[in-house]
């Protein structure tokens, strides 16, 4: 929310936040406890023991922006902001914990209903931003949208501690806009990424692991201990290895929706990398200590070996595979 500005006037806005937030969930409290017929309502519900420990804990959220306040004239920013979040944090858990409280006691006050259907959305769309960042890669322009969709899906929680409905329903309407656009870009991802492609790829990794298995048999040639080696990364053995290759690989030919697609390709590409990189790292110190020259350096990444001018067959897709070299990572 408060990206690229300074440390202080970052400080100064959420001490300001919070400061509102306080005398807001300050107002709600005293609207019940001002209250009789509420009060006896809640009692009958057997909530009050919960309403005073709220009560409680929006004391301490006041102590936090009394903090943060403090923090802020002794140009201490960063204990300002800390403290200033915490207690936006308790504001918020305080807030929504009493409107539940009046809820269940049947008690009308604020305007329930719309806080905790918006409130559900806004936390829907925050799990659906989290979904798909594990799928678009950080290099490509879309993801853009859902760093923007996370911070207005925020400001719209913030927007409720104020009861500012129509805030928070703009900020989470522009958010799901955003996020719309990006699974409108996977679905364009779906189409170019037809079944003919996927068996090419595949048919590439079955390629790799062969050659693994070729060169796992020239280090073993040369004395260099294979299992050992394949151990230090979770495999008891080759075997063990080539089977949870073989296994990854028909994970992604059973695959029928996009995204378990295109991550089962990601994390083949990434085994790819690193157990090939690795290899190649281990037998060169090998080599070097028993004074062999090496032979080869490995093989290029999974997707770049074809006669695509060496940006493999896959594309240039900006979905998610670690390092790219897959060819998914690249901006589009």
């Amino acid at each position: 929310m408060f990206y690229g500005q300074s440390p202080e006037t970052r400080a100064e806005r959420i001490v300001e936040l919070a400061d509102k937030a306080e005398q807001r969930v300050g107002d709600l409290i005293e609207l019940v406890e001002s209250n009789d017929t509420a009060l006896e309502m809640i009692d009958e519900a057997g909530l009050t023991g919960e309403f005073v420990n709220n009560v409680t804990r929006y004391d301490e959220g006041v102590e936090n922006v009394t903090n943060a306040e403090a923090c802020f004239a002794a140009e201490d920013y960063e204990g300002a902001t800390a403290n200033a979040t915490e207690a936006l944090s308790i504001f918020r858990e305080v807030y929504r914990s009493i409107h539940v409280i009046l809820c269940n006691a049947d008690v009308n006050i604020g305007p329930l209903v719309a806080v905790h259907v918006l409130e559900e959305a806004i936390e829907r769309s925050l799990d659906r931003v989290e979904e798909l960042k594990a799928i678009i890669s950080t290099e490509a322009l879309i993801y853009s949208n859902l760093n923007d969709a996370e911070a207005l899906l925020t400001t719209a929680k913030d927007d409720l501690l104020p009861d500012d409905i129509e805030g928070a329903k703009t900020n989470l309407r522009e958010a799901n806009i955003l996020i719309s656009e990006v699974c409108q870009y996977l679905r364009q991802v779906a189409q170019e990424l037809n079944p003919s492609r996927i068996r090419g790829y595949l048919d590439e990794a079955y390629r790799y692991r062969y050659r693994f298995r070729e060169r796992f048999r020239q280090a073993q040639d040369e004395g260099f201990d294979v299992d050992r080696f394949l151990q230090g990364f979770g495999y008891q053995n080759e075997e063990e290895f080539m089977n949870r290759f073989q296994e990854m690989i028909e994970n992604a030919q059973g695959s029928e929706d996009v995204e378990d697609v295109l991550e089962d390709l990601e994390e083949i590409g990434r085994l790819i990398r690193e157990m090939n990189g690795n290899l190649t790292q281990e037998m060169g110190r090998y080599r070097e200590h028993y004074g062999q020259e090496a032979t080869g350096s490995g093989f290029g990444g999974f997707g770049q070996e074809s006669s695509d001018g060496g940006q493999g067959q896959y594309g240039s897709y900006g979905v998610n595979t670690g390092s790219g070299q897959m060819g998914f990572g690249s901006n589009r």
